[in-house]
Parts: structure tokens; C-alpha cells; sequence
């Protein structure tokens, strides 16, 4: 059966069929046309009869549901999302000057080590990926005058680099030839397997990712699970935003032990704010917090 678009009568009208309480329903035009039905979807899902199961769904809610609770649990959604990214670019900064001084330093010789495939993986360089994304950097003023003023095709690694997505530094290091480097900067971290500080570096890239494009984050499920390893054991929360949270606050704390205090003090007065008491069980239960871990 094909879906068809709604009105926002419509939609107030399929919700209440389905057992929803809406207590004022001007303030819930206000709120689907400002937030979106489908958006706010993944925030009434828990409160339907069926969930988990994503599978033939029957869309009924629990008894008592009101769809005041969605949007608490959205706004709740929204504060912690600019809370960690706030937190996560710190990391982002250090990790990016950390790769681009020790790498450099031990490539003295090639200020473009990062296109040099005895430094840098082929697959990595010749990858249309990071082919544009130099070329979209060389596009910037500050490189672009830096390209006209010295006559060079690129920029020097501490330049280009700088302006390079988190995303793609991270892969940068993961395609790095040289395992004594790479382990040489994880160690930066007090991490020893290079390996399991890509897995909690990803894990970050992945975190930041859905802070930044607005995803839904209390009930997150990252798609590689988190490997054991100095930010705790996570038993059955590795791919729970908890476990994402415990990689964030382990490297965080190497970046700058003030800041994780700050952002732990931020974080546990959002837990506790008044407004989201209505929704608190469903943020524990989907998140893989308790009251006491944070």
C-alpha cells in the first residue's frame, strides 16, 4: 500500500486513534509543524505497546501515553547532542595536531607525506573520496592563497590537514604503512593497540556524526561494536550510546581532565532537570545509563 502525506489534523487524529493523549492539541500543531511527525516518530516509538520490535508494528501506545512525552524526550535528545559535540570537537583539535606533528616530524623530508604512497596506503590515495576531499580544502582561501603565493599543487600536510573532516583524518591514520607511528600516536592516549584506538576513535567519529546531523541519540546503535579495552568493561552496552559515551569520556580525559569534569557536571544536571522526570526510565533504559554512571 503506497503512503500518502498527512495533515497536520490528520495526524493529531491518527494519534489519538492509536491511544495517544494530547493534552493540548495547539500546542501539538506548534510542535509537528516545527519538528516534523516522522522526526518525532523515534521519540513516541518507546511508548508504543509493540516496542522494540520494529517489525509489524501495530503503531498502538501504551496505556497513559501523552504525547508530552516526546517531546520531552526530543528536547532532552536535543541538549545532549550539543552538549557532546561541544565536548567532542576538544578531542577532534587534539587528535587532528597530534597525527599532523608526529607524522610530519617523522616525514621531514616530504611535507606532503599524506600523498605519498610509501607513507599513506595506494587504496587510500588513489580513492576518489580523499581525492576530492583535497581538492574541496585547496579551494579554500587560506590554501588557495597558500598554492598561489608559494606555486605548488598542494598545500604542506600541517595546512591541508587542518582543514580535512574529522572523518577523514581518522581514515588518514587508519591508512597510514607505518604500524610503529601509528602506535606511536594511539599511545598519545595511553592506548597500545593501534587497532582498538581506531575502533574508540571511530566510535567518537560515529557519536559526533549523529550529534551534528541532528540523529536520534538516547536510543543510538552503533553499528561496530566497541572492543574491550581501557574505557571499561561495557558488557551488553557496546553499541548503546553509554558505551559510546565511556570511549568519549576515556579520551576526553587524556585530551583534558578539567573539561571531562565540566562536561560530567553538565551532563548529569540535564539527567536530572525537572522537566525530563516524565521520561527518565525510558532515557535509562534505551541509553545503557543508570543513575549512577555517569
Amino acid at each position: 500500500m503506497a503512503e500518502v502525506a498527512t495533515t497536520i489534523d490528520e495526524q493529531i487524529k491518527l494519534l489519538k486513534d492509536r491511544g495517544m493523549n494530547i493534552e493540548d492539541e495547539v500546542k501539538a500543531r506548534e510542535n509537528l509543524m516545527d519538528i516534523g511527525y516522522f522526526r518525532l516518530g523515534f521519540y513516541w516509538f518507546p511508548f508504543e505497546k509493540t516496542y522494540p520490535r520494529k517489525n509489524k508494528r501495530d503503531h498502538n501506545f501504551k496505556e497513559g501515553t501523552k504525547f508530552d512525552y516526546a517531546i520531552k524526550l526530543y528536547y532532552f535528545d536535543f541538549d545532549l547532542r550539543n552538549l557532546i559535540l561541544r565536548y567532542i570537537s576538544r578531542i577532534e583539535v587534539n587528535f587532528r595536531t597530534t597525527l599532523i606533528y608526529k607524522a610530519s616530524n617523522k616525514y621531514k623530508e616530504d611535507p606532503y607525506w599524506y600523498i605519498n604512497h610509501k607513507y599513506v596506503k595506494s587504496t587510500f590515495i588513489d580513492d576518489n573520496l580523499f581525492i576530492n576531499a583535497i581538492a574541496d580544502v585547496s579551494k579554500e582561501a587560506v590554501i588557495k592563497q597558500d598554492l598561489k603565493e608559494h606555486k605548488r599543487k598542494y598545500a604542506p600536510a600541517w595546512k591541508l590537514i587542518e582543514n580535512l573532516t574529522f572523518g577523514v583524518v581518522i581514515s588518514l591514520y587508519d591508512n597510514l604503512v607505518d604500524g610503529g607511528l601509528k602506535h606511536e600516536i594511539s599511545k598519545v592516549y595511553e592506548i597500545e593497540s593501534p587497532n582498538q584506538f581506531s575502533n574508540y576513535i571511530n566510535t567518537i567519529r560515529r557519536l559526533r556524526n549523529s550529534c551534528a546531523h541532528g540523529k536520534v541519540l538516547f536510543d543510538m546503535n552503533l553499528p561496530e561494536a566497541i572492543s574491550s579495552g581501557p574505557a571499561g568493561d561495557l558488557s551488553t552496552r557496546k553499541t548503546m550510546l553509554f558505551g559510546a559515551y565511556q570511549v568519549f569520556k576515556y579520551i576526553l580525559n587524556k585530551v583534558s581532565s578539567n573539561r571531562v569534569n565540566d562536561m560530567i557536571m553538565e551532563l548529569k544536571s540535564s539527567f536530572n532537570r525537572t522537566d525530563y522526570q516524565d521520561v527518565k526510565d525510558v532515557i535509562y533504559n534505551n541509553s545503557g545509563f543508570r543513575e549512577n554512571n555517569i
